[in-house]
Order: C-alpha cells, then structure tokens, then sequence
C-alpha cells in the first residue's frame, strides 16, 4: 500500500470509508480492476415534526429507532423511514465536492422540542444511465444550487399546494426548525414529480399510525440522499479479487445503515483472521496495492 511518500506492508488490507468515501473507494477498485455494479439509491428528505407526533410509537412502544416500510399507491415504490432522532436536531452532512445535505442526530445531554427521521424512496437504473451514484449527485447539485449552496426546507403544506416555502410562512408554523443554515424553497423544483408524490404519500400513509406526522405544518429538509450506490464485487468473506483486500461498510456497497455497516465488519474481520490461521501462508504474502 502506497501514501504519498511512504510504502507499508500488510498482510491484509480492510477498506471502510464510509458513505462519504464511496467516490474515493470507486476508483481505487477501478484503478484495480475490481468488478463494481450499480445499487439502487436512496432519496428522499429529512422530516422533523412536534416529539409529541411521535411519543407514542417511541416511548410508548420503547422503539427509539421505529423502522416503517411502505409501497406507495402512485408508483408502487418502495419507501422507508431510517435513522429517527427523537429529540433531536437537523445538521448539514456534506457530501464531498462543495455538496451538502441533510441528516439528524440526537445528544445524550440536550434536546429539542422536535423529532426528526430520514423518508426515503429507493431509485434503480437501468440502461442507458445505470449510474446511479452521478443520479444523487445531479439532484444535490440542483438542490444546492436553488439553495444557494445550502440544504432546501420547505413546510409539508407548501409542498402540497405547489409553493416555496418563506421564512415568513415558516414563522407561522408550529415546528420550529432546528436547522436555520437553510434556505426555504420548493423541493418540487429540484426533485421530479415521482419522488415529491412518493414522498407525500408516504408521510400520508405515516400519519395513519402517527397521527400528525403528516401536518401541513411538518418541515421537510433536502435533499438527504444515501451513497451506498456501487456494489463491490466480493466473497462471502467480503474479500476483493484482489488478494487479500477486503471491503466493508455502505462506502462498499454491502450495507445499508449504521448497524449493517458494523455487521459487514466483523463478517470481514472473520475472513481475515480465517486467513491468518496456521496453515494460510500461501494468502500471506505483503502485497503493495498502490490504492491511495
């Protein structure tokens, strides 16, 4: 393995960059001549609503981190709620190249009045554009340029009357937005039809269980888009067709969440002290892979 000036030998190599890394992990396995296929993406937006619209499923039912999946009626799509975040804020999450989007987190020691929670609708492709990755990017270009290179946030009930959202409009709202590095707009100006109407009627749908989620008054963040796009070509152990190379984590492509991404670790930390065992000496050669 090669970094700038300096050359380390490795018995085995384990490459997790994360969401944000999936480019710089796109091409090293090029430059490898690793085989690669596209997964579907994730898009949708980052929802903060009232505590209140969400109580009873989180403390009532003691599921901190609820898991609703859903096939809109439209489309017959698939969406998801991920990563909720009771109490709660909003944050920028950049998405490397000047990109930035939305995601959420809660603290163990301060919260807000406000719960928020990724909706998403899963996009494939097929021929001709089948790159699914330079799809997400296009639309974070074109909601960051609307914005003015900020995240877009616009009310529920703007959406659905087909207006931008203003900060006046906003003020008369009952959810104060936790994230205020924003710029209101439409997200239906940077989102095609298909994706804004499965994301209403997925919240619709929402609000069946969770009365209020679906209030004109919900604030709606975006983009918010999950890279995990490229699928490396693996084993079962998740080792590359290159020796002793391992990938794991969504930046691979073989996970999609926190919890999967820790998962495909430990699937990979297995398969190489597989191949550290007596009797593996023919896998242990130091290899320079040269992926920097």
């Amino acid at each position: 393995m090669a970094c700038d000036q300096e050359t380390f030998n490795a018995d085995a190599i384990l490459l997790a960059p994360g969401r944000i890394g999936s480019g710089w992990l796109i091409d090293r396995m090029r430059t490898l001549g690793v085989a690669m296929r596209h997964n579907p993406i994730d898009v949708g937006v980052r929802v903060e609503v009232p505590n209140e619209a969400m109580d009873r499923i989180i403390h009532g039912y003691g599921c901190w981190d609820p898991k609703f999946h859903m096939q809109t009626p439209s489309y017959d799509d698939f969406v998801r709620t991920f990563c909720v975040c009771p109490a709660g804020f909003v944050v920028r999450e950049p998405y490397g190249d000047g990109l930035f989007g939305a995601n959420g987190h809660s603290m163990r020691d301060t919260g807000s009045p406000n719960t928020n929670f990724a909706l998403i609708t899963r996009v494939s492709l097929t021929q001709p554009l089948e790159n699914t990755t330079e799809y997400g990017q296009r639309i974070a270009q074109l909601a960051n340029t609307l914005g003015g290179h900020r995240p877009l946030l616009q009310r529920l009930g703007d959406l659905r009357r087909h207006r931008r959202s203003t900060w006046d409009r906003l003020s008369r709202s009952h959810v104060e937005p936790t994230l205020r590095d924003v710029t209101p707009g439409d997200i239906a100006m940077t989102y095609p039809r298909r994706i804004a109407m499965d994301i209403t009627e997925g919240l619709e749908m929402l609000d069946r269980v969770m009365p209020g989620v679906a209030s004109d008054s919900t604030l709606l963040y975006a983009p918010e888009i999950k890279f995990y796009a490229m699928r490396i070509a693996t084993d079962t152990s998740l080792r590359t067709s290159v020796p002793n190379l391992y990938v794991a984590g969504d930046g691979a492509g073989v996970s999609r969440g926190i919890v999967g991404a820790a998962a495909t670790g430990l699937v990979a930390a297995a398969g190489i002290q597989g191949q550290l065992t007596p009797g593996a000496e023919d896998n242990l050669k130091p290899r320079s892979a040269h992926i920097c």
